[in-house]
């Protein structure tokens, strides 16, 4: 078998391919979501351009399965050794769990492209860490190695998802107590005081209907001016710095570094404009703040099962359980800022934004473990240049 041959085809399954068909996929999605307030022909419309964006969806699933698969079989081992191959598979189950959550348990296909576009984002992130394949290191080769990794790989992708989720809810919120903030001000003839929500099917081109999508229309744009875009951005990309500084440190050049760490928060604040745009056609914060909680829900007890099967592990290849190596201290920090999120929800009924807030600095926690722990700190898991 020509192992060299399916290593350069694992890069072209991943490379252009997964990527071009995840991006395609959202973008079919994201422009049926807007034939989701229309005319009875305009969400016919709608639903012939979800039924294309799943048959596209299913086949970036396909050539990322496929990617993982040939690349297994190029090194010969499972793709679980290094910072690609994880981002990689995370951002396969991420995926995939958003999808089926959206498409079967939520009944929200309309939703998909989020998930796809921020699965697009995963996947460029981990380019900006690919190696060739390779051997496992020997202390790595153990029987508890598939388990925890895959465990831990399982529920960040689905946390990210849920970050999606919670940063929607915030967007949609910020919108809508902007605009009530209006009509309250301007009284009932204020943006979206006669809002309806849909356009009814009234005679095309009758007065009746150009009146309502004025309205309509109205109503969105009033939506879209409540969330300042220039706050939007300044916010997204001091978010991201808060982790993504870690481009700056590992690169052999200053210059390189800044041009990562650049391009990776700009990447973030268009994805953050895009999902502006959009706010408009989203479901009610309350169906957003389901989706994240459910998808947080099953994430924690995955990523608690994975820490266990860690110490496990740790213990047969390092003689102990736990050591407070910086990575093992960062999933720790990880699973009580998710414990915390859970328990507020539960004991304390934070809901909404406040819950939301709580669940995206539980992420910006759980990917300053993954980064910082292997690019920065030095520990028994800094594994980043494998």
């Amino acid at each position: 078998m020509n192992y060299d041959l399916l290593a350069d085809l694992s890069r072209v399954l991943y490379f252009p391919t997964t990527l071009m068909l995840y991006l395609s996929a959202a973008f079919i999605y994201l422009y049926a979501l807007t034939t989701t307030v229309g005319r009875t022909d305009e969400r016919q419309r709608g639903v012939v351009l979800r039924r294309l964006g799943l048959v596209v969806a299913v086949l970036g699933l396909t050539a990322h399965v496929a990617h993982e698969i040939t690349r297994g079989i190029a090194q010969q081992r499972l793709p679980l050794g290094n910072m690609f191959e994880v981002t990689s598979l995370m951002a396969l189950v991420g995926v995939i769990a958003g999808l089926f959550v959206l498409q079967f348990v939520r009944r929200r296909s309309e939703l998909n492209g989020f998930v796809l576009l921020a699965g697009s984002l995963v996947l460029g992130m981990a380019m900006l860490m690919y190696s060739e394949p390779g051997p496992l290191m020997p202390i790595l080769d153990t029987w508890w190695r598939p388990f925890h990794v895959s465990l831990l790989v399982a529920s960040m992708g689905i946390f990210g998802t849920a970050f999606a989720f919670n940063g929607l809810y915030l967007l949609r919120d910020t919108a809508e107590r902007a605009v009530a903030r209006q009509i309250d001000a301007a009284g009932s003839s204020g943006p979206g005081a006669a809002h309806i929500g849909d356009v009814k099917d009234l005679p095309e081109g009758s007065s009746a209907e150009d009146e309502e999508r004025a309205e309509l229309m109205q109503y969105h744009a009033a939506l879209r001016a409540g969330i300042n875009p220039l706050k939007l951005s300044i916010g997204v990309f001091l978010g991201a710095s808060l982790v993504s500084w870690v481009w700056i440190t590992s690169q052999a050049s200053l210059q390189a570094g800044l041009t990562r760490f650049v391009t990776v928060n700009l990447t973030l604040v268009v994805a953050a404009l895009i999902a502006r745009w959009f706010v408009p056609f989203l479901p009610s914060t309350a169906s957003l703040d389901g989706i994240a909680h459910r998808l947080t829900a099953f994430a924690f007890v995955l990523w608690t099962v994975g820490v266990i099967a860690g110490a496990m592990w740790a213990e047969v290849s390092w003689g102990r359980f736990w050591g407070w190596d910086p990575k093992e201290t960062g999933a720790f920090l990880t699973w009580i800022a998710y414990a915390g999120y859970l328990h507020a929800r539960a004991t304390h009924g934070v809901k909404g934004r406040n819950a939301a807030w709580i669940g995206v600095w539980a992420f910006v926690v759980l990917m300053g473990t993954y980064l910082i722990a292997n690019y920065v700190v030095v520990g028994l898991h800094s594994y980043a240049n494998l």
